[in-house]
């Protein structure tokens, strides 16, 4: 697919990526940092110094102060963000294209040198102690981190971003700097811009700072195992329960990692999906029901998530088991693989209007492919997913053998749904 957009890409000699997508039409500059290094890099004793990490590098270096940062990106009208995941830091910025030297010299000066102040790391732990609180208060984003403490036991892809409010609590201004200077290192790094820039104009901007980390020892990841089974996080007083079915999936490089997309579309990605037109609109049994293959580097999961009340549950998982278990074992039909491709076609063609959209595109593809891959793979990957290989697919990875049920509420909930339905018994 061509667009007019150039890519253009170089690795500096200390390892630090850079990677620009030059769309001269556009009058801003959307860029970023990405770290290779998300909570699973994090060991036991400071689940979440990741996440504090990214916080706190926005609380002043020795020439700026908090407030000086904040009021640079009101001034230029930018809008400046960051996050953290189970396996990237993400750190970015959208401004006009003159304001666009300015706006990354303040985010590496960030990112290069930070002078953690006591005082603000006290002030911090307390917002992400609110943070914590704000997740343990919302059932679904909860059930998702105690789903994933359960599929990954003893690995730290299933501990949670924000950590705990122990580790938090107990976590010191050494741990926080010690692991800074871990992870801040040049081979970790991906620096991409979209818009109305250059190779040459990124590499200039980045080298003063950036370009002068220095590299460290290489370290191996231990993949995770997945743990199938069913498990209850007892929580009586909720008025739904949150239920996650979950199977053993592919990495984001898998050879099906294209067709995991069709399936979970066609399951639950859309107001037409097999799911939402089965378990809401002809039962009633819940507002939402979804479908997503997460993929990490060597993992992943096909997740299926819904809220019900309590004396529909033990029905929805049942419903829900069989939903699957008839996509096994009939397959697909025509009509809603060829509404599951098209919507999924429609939505990446969209997203590539959006600056922001294409220069996570570029970071995703560095850090989980390490280096770029056109938008025309992902294009012939969904067209040439037919029925065959869904069907095919369904009945590899809807095995009771590869499921991990979970359910945030009652224990009732699980009665009279055994994972038997997944091989077409009762």
């Amino acid at each position: 697919m061509r667009d007019g957009a150039k890519i253009e890409r170089e690795v500096l000699p200390n390892g630090l990526t850079l990677v620009v997508e030059r769309m001269g039409h556009f009058p801003s500059v959307t860029a970023g940092v990405w770290v290779k290094r998300g909570s699973r890099q994090e060991p036991a004793s400071a689940n979440g110094v990741n996440h504090f990490i990214e916080h706190l590098v926005f609380k002043g270096t020795p020439t700026r102060s908090y407030q000086e940062i904040y009021k640079t990106f009101d001034r230029m009208g930018g809008v400046l963000d960051a996050f953290t995941s189970r396996e990237i830091m993400g750190f970015y910025f959208r401004v006009q294209k003159g304001h666009f030297p300015e706006a990354f010299e303040v985010l590496s000066d960030m990112l290069a040198h930070p002078t953690f102040p006591e005082t603000e790391m006290e002030r911090e732990r307390g917002v992400i102690l609110e943070e914590i609180k704000m997740v343990n208060d919302s059932p679904s984003d909860l059930v998702a981190d105690l789903y994933l403490q359960r599929a990954y036991p003893s690995h730290s892809l299933g501990r949670p971003i924000q950590g705990t409010a122990e580790s938090v609590k107990a976590m010191t201004r050494r741990q926080v700097i010690s692991h800074y200077h871990a992870i801040m290192r040049p081979e970790h790094l991906v620096v991409t811009a979209t818009g109305d820039t250059t190779l040459a104009e990124l590499r200039r901007h980045a080298a003063p700072v950036l370009a002068k980390l220095k590299p460290g020892p290489a370290r191996r990841e231990r993949p995770p195992l997945f743990k199938p089974g069913v498990s209850v996080f007892q929580r009586n007083h909720l008025e739904q329960a949150q239920i996650v079915i979950g199977f053993e999936g592919e990495p984001a490089s898998g050879r099906n990692r294209f067709a995991l997309m069709v399936l979970a579309n066609l399951l639950g990605g859309t107001m037409s999906s097999r799911l939402f037109t089965e378990i809401r609109e002809r039962r009633g049994l819940v507002y939402s029901i979804s479908a997503e293959h997460m993929s990490f580097m060597d993992a992943g999961l096909f997740v299926i998530q819904a809220a019900t009340s309590h004396d529909k549950a033990a029905r929805t998982l049942r419903e829900t088991l069989t939903v699957l278990a008839d996509l096994a074992k009939d397959g697909v039909g025509e009509e809603e693989l060829t509404v599951a491709k098209e919507n999924l076609l429609g939505g990446l063609i969209l997203s590539l209007e959006s600056p922001s959209s294409r220069m996570g595109r570029l970071a995703r593809n560095e850090l989980y492919f390490s280096g770029q891959r056109p938008v025309t793979e992902m294009i012939r990957g969904v067209e040439r997913t037919d029925a065959q290989i869904l069907h095919k697919l369904a009945r590899n990875v809807f095995r009771p053998e590869r499921a991990l049920i979970g359910v945030l509420g009652r224990e009732s909930a699980v009665k009279g749904a055994p994972l038997s339905i997944l091989e077409g018994r009762p």
